[in-house]
């Protein structure tokens, strides 16, 4: 290329402006020949001509030069560098950050000043170390205790915030000061308090299984019922009760239900104690447990036997056991006696069972021991024989006055026996026929001043505890086995009983509820959402207003604030809303 052809050739705008101007300004030909020359009309060159001699067309312009300093400010720059030095967080993340604090900046910019400041790129990381799982969801924050020194106000939902209810009720009877006493296994992060509230929440709120704990693994409300940020991870609460012994739970059993019955002595005052076992199924096929008799699955199958005691005028629950092996069943009676005894120190108590629960040398060693029994016999063809042989006039006749019992007219023949072939000790017996049975039943009692219509109305009671092992089955899941390790499955045990309490209590405030099921009440009163906040000094639980809630307002412990101790002593209100 010649150099003539830099300013012949392939010009500019600008260039062939000035060109066109120049050679007319100095006369290398006439208008016309230049304007053909640069390929211009001669109008269109005398027009530009007349613009650049009246000021209107700049042939040479200033160009602007560009800020010599950085738009970002000082101060958002030294934000990037600590988001980065501290916290290693990506161009991407440090950008959402900023633009969630209403900081518009892009991610190239971000890039750019970290390069420009001398920052390495970030080696690969891990989906763990990013805080997201492989299928793409969030990871929440690890669970801890609440460290309210450095809890700044918040405000945030909770999808069952009646659980609140309960608050002054666990206060009140000091279930997390016996927890703190034994005590339960804690950890590094969660305190024993904490993790025995999270198995309690479950509880409250029945869930099946303690892994479901994941459904709330982001809920900072129900997190703050536990004393911690969010509840503890399935891992962390299935393993929990790996932690604890035998002994242990025995004793914390006494305690807490000794506890109850110094607290409430209205729940335990009955005349009677209702016994019963409860075969729980295992459907593992490597677990080491005993094939027992499952009533919910009607056959024998693999399973855990437990054991239940209820109070018979409240239907509370006293006692419970899980670790029972087949063959030694019949005498965990007497470990019951034994415990009761060192709850209560006396048993006056008519405890009240059936036929299958022991055998009849514990019936004469629980005479000896003046523990008073009322148990059914079990039926042979020569009991039948016999029985069938006893004249009509000997029959007494017995009225039954319990509503929508069809059968309210029975007959009834009472005499002594002795249960075994060499034994002297003498027992009662009631024959009872025409009760709407085809066989005639008998009880066997040690009782002998209890009159015969009561004996019959309190064995007919009897089904209370198992109403109540319904109960448990359908809300608190004591069929869903936690483990078929029998330490894990009484720990699942101890923990329905304190629900089951805690509800018992709770409906007791209830006008017209007192008597209704746990299912019913968590249906009616705790299954609502609603608003936890804190404002730096207390905690409140907003709750918005619904049927049931003029009930609630009745409730003279929820109208107060409630100081929690593992709150650090804040006090918590609960206010009801439009």
């Amino acid at each position: 290329m010649r150099l003539k052809d830099f300013f012949t050739k392939n010009l500019t705008l600008r260039q062939k402006q000035y060109e066109a101007i120049r050679a007319v300004a100095f006369k290398e030909g006439d208008v016309e020949e230049i304007a053909k020359r640069y390929r211009y009309r001669a109008g269109s060159l005398r027009v530009l001509i007349s613009k650049l001699l009246t000021g209107q067309h700049i042939l040479f312009p200033q160009v602007k030069r560009g800020p010599r300093k950085r738009r970002i400010s000082t101060e958002i720059q030294k934000i990037i560098y600590n988001l980065r030095r501290k916290k290693r967080l990506s161009g991407k993340e440090i950008t959402q950050q900023l633009n969630s604090d209403n900081i518009s900046i892009g991610v190239r910019t971000v890039e750019r000043l970290l390069t420009d400041a001398g920052f390495p790129r970030l080696a690969r990381r891990s989906y763990h170390e990013m805080g997201i799982s492989r299928k793409g969801s969030i990871i929440p924050a690890r669970s801890q205790n609440i460290d309210l020194a450095r809890l700044e106000p918040f405000r945030a939902e909770c999808q069952i915030a009646g659980v609140f209810f309960f608050l002054p009720y666990i206060l009140e009877n000091g279930i997390m000061d016996i927890v703190e006493k034994i005590p339960l296994p804690a950890s590094n992060d969660i305190g024993c308090k904490q993790a025995a509230l999270s198995v309690l929440l479950l509880k409250l709120i029945g869930k099946e299984r303690l892994s479901h704990i994941e459904q709330y693994n982001s809920d900072q409300g129900l997190g703050l019922f536990a004393g911690l940020n969010l509840l503890p991870k399935p891992t962390y609460i299935m393993s929990y009760s790996c932690r604890s012994n035998a002994s242990e739970m025995m004793r914390f059993q006494k305690e807490i239900v000794g506890n109850f019955l110094r607290q409430y002595p209205s729940l335990y005052e009955s005349k009677t104690i209702n016994l019963d076992f409860h075969s729980i199924p295992h459907f593992g096929d490597e677990s080491e447990m005993e094939k027992l008799w499952c009533g919910s699955r009607n056959k024998a199958m693999k399973g855990a036997n437990t054991f239940f005691a209820q109070a018979g005028s409240s239907d509370a629950l006293v006692y419970s056991q899980a670790d029972i092996k087949r063959k030694e069943s019949s005498e965990e009676i007497g470990k019951f006696i034994d415990f009761w005894m060192e709850v209560k120190g006396v048993i006056k108590e008519t405890l009240v069972f059936d036929s299958k629960l022991t055998r009849y040398e514990i019936l004469e060693e629980m005479d000896n021991r003046g523990i008073k029994f009322i148990t059914i016999r079990r039926r042979s063809e020569g009991l039948i024989e016999k029985t069938n042989k006893i004249p009509e006039e000997e029959w007494g006749k017995v009225y039954l006055n319990i509503p929508k019992r069809k059968y309210k007219h029975i007959k009834v023949y009472e005499e002594k026996i002795c249960l075994t072939k060499n034994s002297t000790k003498v027992f009662r017996q009631l024959i009872i026929k025409d009760h709407g049975r085809a066989e005639p039943t008998y009880l066997i009692t040690n009782n002998w001043e209890l009159k015969i219509k009561e004996i019959v109305k309190i064995y007919g009671e009897r089904w209370h505890i198992e109403n109540k092992l319904s109960e448990l089955v359908n809300f608190f899941s004591l069929n869903s086995l936690s483990s078929p390790v029998m330490i894990r499955i009484h720990f699942d045990l101890l923990w329905t009983i304190i629900a089951d309490t805690l509800y018992h209590l709770f409906a007791q405030d209830l006008p017209r509820f007192e008597k209704c099921l746990a299912g019913k009440i968590f249906r009616n009163f705790v299954d609502m959402p609603g608003i936890v906040a804190y404002d730096g000094e207390k905690f409140t639980v907003k709750i918005r207003k619904r049927a049931n809630t003029p009930i609630l307002l009745g409730v003279k412990r929820l109208q107060t604030p409630i100081r929690v101790p593992w709150l650090g002593n804040r006090l918590l209100k609960i206010i009801w809303t439009a």
